[in-house]
C-alpha cells in the first residue's frame, strides 16, 4: 500500500468511526487515494457517497447535507482551482455555523512555488475566516498514520467550517484493502414505522384522503409524536454547550413587560420558548426555526415601519432579545439601533457574533435566560405589570391579524347555495365564477401562500436569497416547519445544490416522518439559472432525493426594484447591469437534465403542480409579472 493510500485510509476510517455519514467526492488525480477509500467505505455500507463533477455545486450540496443533518460533511477535491471553487460555500458555512469540511489534496512541499502543474498555495486559500490544518505528505511511518487518524477524528467533531489540506506524493494510490472489519455499516433499512407511514400517504389519490390539514390523520399523529421527541443531534449538542457556557443575569419578565423577541435565521425553537415564557411578541423570520406558537407577529414590517398603524407598539418597546441572524427587513435593523432600547443578543457556538449596535449585550449559548419573578406573592404591582404586558402582546397580535386579513390571496368562498339552485342561470353564473377563480393568474402572494400551505412538518422547505423569501416572510402564518435558507451571506449561488443536500439528508435521516416527506425549493429565475448545473443527479447509479423546484420567473432580478438604485439609475442601465433580465427555456433545461416539468400560470395549475406526485423530481415554472 502506498503511503498516500495508507494515510487516506486512516483519516477516513477514523472520521467514519467517530460519526461521519456522508462524503462528497469530486474527481481528480491528486485526491485519488481519498476518493478510492471513500468508494470502499461506500461498498461496505459505512457511508453514503455522493459524487459530483462540479466542485462549487458539490460544496453547496455538502452544505445542505450538513445543515439538515447537523453532522460534519467532508467535500474531497484535487489540487488547484478545484479548491478555489469551494470558497463560496465555505464562506456561507462559516457565517451560518455549518460544519462543512473542505478536504483538499495538495502537492508536496517541494513542489510549491516551482510552477508544477495544478500547484498553488492552498493552505489559507480561504482567508483568515476559515481555520486551516495542513498535513505534510506522509512517508509511511507510524507518526504519519497517527496524524492522519487524529485529523479524521477532528474532522468528525468539527462544529464549524474547516479546511483540512493533505499533501500526497506519488504513488498516489494502489489496491485498496477490504475495510469491512474496521468500520460498522450504516443501519439504513426502512423501519416498520416508516412503512406504515408510507402506506398512509395519499399517492395517486392526491388530496382525496386528506383531512384538510395536508396529511392523513394517522400520519399527522405520527408527525406530532416526532415533534415531541428530542431535537436532532446538532441542536442537542448546542443546547448542552449553551448550558455549560451560561453567563447572564436572571432576567425577570415582570421588570421588562415592554419587550420583544426577534428570531433571525438559525435561531431555533429556543426563541419561541423565550417569547412564550416572557409573554412577549415574537418576530420570527421564515428560516428561523421559531415561526410557530401564539406569540408570532406576521405583519411585523408594517408595525415597525415609519407608517405603522399603531406606532405606540413600536415606540413603547424597552427590550429586544435577539436570536440567530436577522437579515430580511430594514425595519428590524432600525429598531435595534434605536437609542434607549436594551438589546440582548444570544450568541451561537461556532457562528460569528451578530452585532447590531456597539452597546448590545451578548450572552452565550441557547438556554440562556432564566424566568420567573424574584418577588414573593401576587402583589398589586405584579398584577399591574403582567396586565400591561398582556395588553401589549394582544395589541401586537390583533394589529398583525388585521393587516394580514386585508391582504389574503385566497379566493372568496363559493356560494354553495347557488350551485344547488333550480335556476339554471344562477347555476351557470356560479360555474362561471368558479372557473374565473381557477383561471386567475398566479401572483407573488398567491405563490408563496400556496407553497407554505402545501408544506408540512414532515417536509423541508428551502428558500433562495431572492425577492421571494421576503414575500414569504411578510405573509407566512406560524407553522412549525423546517425551513433552510443560505442567509449567512445571503447569496443566490448554490441554492439548488443546497436543496438537494437538504432533501438527501432529511430523506435518509433519523426523523422517520421526514423520510416520507418532500423537499421544496422556492427561488427566482436568476437563482435557478445560476445553479442549473446542479440539476445533474443520479449519475453512476447514485440515488437522488424527492425534490420540487418552484421557479418564480419574472425575467430578472426584481429584488433590485425596491432599492434606491431603481429610482436614481438610468432605466436602460438599471435593466442591463442590475435586473439583468433574460429569457430562459426552463422546460428545455428540465428535459436535458432528466427532470419532470410543469408550467403553472393560473391558480388551479399551481395547486395541481404542487400536489403532483407523478415525478419525484419536478421543476415547476411559475410566470410572474415583473411588478
Amino acid at each position: 500500500m502506498s503511503a498516500a493510500l495508507a494515510a487516506a485510509s486512516e483519516l477516513l476510517v477514523a472520521a467514519v468511526n467517530v460519526g461521519v455519514r456522508d462524503i462528497v467526492v469530486c474527481p481528480g488525480s491528486r485526491s485519488q487515494a481519498l476518493a478510492l477509500v471513500a468508494a470502499e467505505l461506500e461498498r461496505v455500507r459505512a457511508i453514503r457517497l455522493h459524487v459530483r463533477v462540479d466542485e462549487r455545486s458539490a460544496a453547496f450540496f455538502g452544505l445542505g447535507l450538513a445543515r439538515e443533518s447537523g453532522r460534519p460533511v467532508p467535500v474531497i477535491t484535487t489540487s488547484g482551482t478545484a479548491v478555489a471553487n469551494l470558497h463560496p460555500a465555505m464562506l456561507e458555512a462559516h457565517h451560518a455555523g455549518v460544519p462543512l469540511i473542505a478536504l483538499t489534496a495538495d502537492r508536496p512541499r517541494e513542489l510549491i512555488g516551482t510552477g508544477a502543474n495544478q500547484t498553488t498555495v492552498q493552505s489559507g486559500i480561504f482567508g483568515p475566516l476559515i481555520n486551516t490544518t495542513t498535513l505534510a505528505a506522509p512517508e509511511g511511518g507510524e507518526l504519519d498514520l497517527a496524524l492522519a487518524a487524529g485529523a479524521g477524528k477532528e474532522l468528525a467533531t468539527a462544529r464549524s467550517a474547516w479546511h483540512l489540506n493533505v499533501a500526497y506524493r506519488e504513488p498516489l494510490s494502489g489496491p485498496v484493502p477490504d475495510l469491512s472489519d474496521r468500520v460498522e455499516p450504516i443501519v439504513d433499512e426502512v423501519p416498520e414505522e416508516l412503512v406504515a407511514a408510507e402506506a398512509l400517504w395519499p399517492g395517486a389519490d392526491g388530496d382525496r384522503r386528506l383531512d384538510g390539514h395536508g396529511v392523513s390523520p394517522e400520519l399527522a399523529a405520527q408527525i406530532e409524536a416526532t415533534l415531541q421527541q428530542a431535537p436532532p443531534p446538532r441542536q442537542r449538542a448546542s443546547a448542552h454547550e449553551g448550558e455549560a457556557h451560561l453567563d447572564t443575569e436572571r432576567l425577570d419578565p415582570a421588570d421588562w413587560p415592554l419587550g420583544i423577541v426577534i428570531a433571525g435565521d438559525g435561531a431555533g425553537p429556543a426563541a419561541e420558548r423565550v417569547a412564550r415564557q416572557g409573554g412577549w411578541p415574537l418576530i420570527a423570520e421564515v428560516s428561523s426555526g421559531a415561526r410557530f406558537g401564539r406569540n408570532v407577529v406576521v405583519a411585523y414590517r408594517e408595525l415597525l415601519g415609519a407608517e405603522s398603524p399603531v406606532p405606540g407598539l413600536r415606540d413603547g418597546l424597552e427590550l429586544a432579545i435577539v436570536f440567530g441572524h436577522p437579515t430580511l427587513s430594514r425595519e428590524v435593523n432600525a429598531l435595534l439601533k434605536r437609542p434607549g432600547l436594551r438589546v440582548i443578543v444570544v450568541d451561537r457556538l461556532g457562528v460569528p457574533q451578530f452585532k447590531p449596535t456597539p452597546t448590545a449585550e451578548h450572552v452565550d449559548g441557547v438556554k440562556v435566560l432564566a424566568f420567573g419573578s424574584t418577588r414573593l406573592g401576587a402583589s398589586d404591582e405584579m398584577f399591574q405589570l403582567r396586565r400591561e404586558a398582556d395588553r401589549m402582546l394582544n395589541g401586537w397580535l390583533d394589529a398583525s391579524r388585521a393587516i394580514v386579513a386585508e391582504r389574503g390571496s385566497d379566493a372568496a368562498a363559493p356560494d354553495v347555495e347557488a350551485s344547488r339552485s333550480r335556476d339554471f342561470r344562477e347555476r351557470a353564473r356560479f360555474g362561471q365564477q368558479e372557473l374565473a377563480v381557477s383561471r386567475e393568474p398566479v401572483t407573488r402572494p398567491m405563490l408563496v401562500d400556496a407553497v407554505w400551505r402545501h408544506t408540512w412538518p414532515h417536509d423541508r422547505l428551502v428558500v433562495a436569497a431572492s425577492r421571494l423569501i421576503r414575500d414569504l416572510d411578510a405573509r407566512a402564518p406560524g407553522k412549525r416547519l423546517r425551513v433552510h435558507a443560505n442567509r449567512g451571506l445571503a447569496g443566490i449561488d448554490g441554492t439548488i445544490a443546497t436543496a438537494l443536500g437538504v432533501a438527501d439528508a432529511s430523506q435518509h435521516g433519523d426523523d422517520l416522518t421526514a423520510r416520507a416527506g418532500l423537499t421544496r425549493v422556492l427561488l427566482g429565475d436568476l437563482a435557478f439559472a445560476h445553479d442549473a448545473s446542479s440539476l445533474l443527479v443520479m449519475q453512476g447509479g447514485e440515488d437522488a432525493p424527492r425534490l420540487q423546484i418552484i421557479v418564480g420567473n419574472d425575467h430578472g432580478g426584481t429584488i433590485f426594484d425596491g432599492l434606491e438604485v431603481a429610482a436614481t439609475a438610468d432605466p436602460g442601465a438599471f435593466d442591463r447591469v442590475m435586473r439583468t433580465g433574460r429569457e430562459l427555456n426552463i422546460e428545455a433545461l428540465a428535459d436535458a437534465y432528466g427532470w419532470g416539468y410543469r408550467r403553472a400560470a393560473t391558480r388551479s395549475q399551481l395547486e395541481e403542480a404542487l400536489t403532483d406526485q407523478t415525478s419525484p423530481r419536478m421543476i415547476i415554472e411559475v410566470p410572474l409579472d415583473a411588478e
